[in-house]
């Protein structure tokens, strides 16, 4: 399984939703690395990141819920009700099977979020979307 330098790990491992994240994909390793570098260098504390890949990254996604319980179940049953949330999931959940990193940013501001887009972008980024709290922006197909 391909592994970055470094992986981020909340005490909560269920991603209920990426609220006010800049999440994209990459696929290879190094390009990974080199986006994590270049969004610590920039300013972006570790606690801001997360990395989600293979087995694990699924677990956390956890597309029905089933392994986190009640709530999550409840959750992601919500979710199919909204217009894309289950096809993103799905999207995500595909991605980290196949090896490829996650890479999502607490980036609140218009300027931050445009930086990571960016920074993603730079080094072989896709399927980078914004998550705010009422709706999904995507910024790279």
């Amino acid at each position: 399984m391909n592994q970055t330098p470094r992986y981020t790990h909340r005490d909560d491992d269920f991603i209920f939703y990426p609220t006010n994240k800049v999440v994209g994909i990459i696929d290879d390793p190094s390009d990974a690395s080199a986006a994590l570098d270049e969004l610590e260098a920039a300013g972006f504390p570790p606690e801001d990141v997360d990395v989600l890949t293979g087995e694990e990254g699924v677990h956390r996604i956890d597309v029905t819920g089933e392994q986190h319980g009640l709530l999550a179940r409840i959750v992601r049953i919500l979710d199919k009700a909204g217009d894309m949330e289950p096809e993103h999931l799905k999207r995500h959940e595909d991605e980290m099977r196949a090896g490829h990193f996650g890479i999502g940013v607490t980036a609140k501001e218009l300027k931050a979020r445009e930086q990571v887009h960016q920074i993603l972008k730079s080094h072989n980024g896709h399927f980078i979307n914004f998550y705010g709290p009422w709706a999904i922006k995507s910024l790279e197909p």
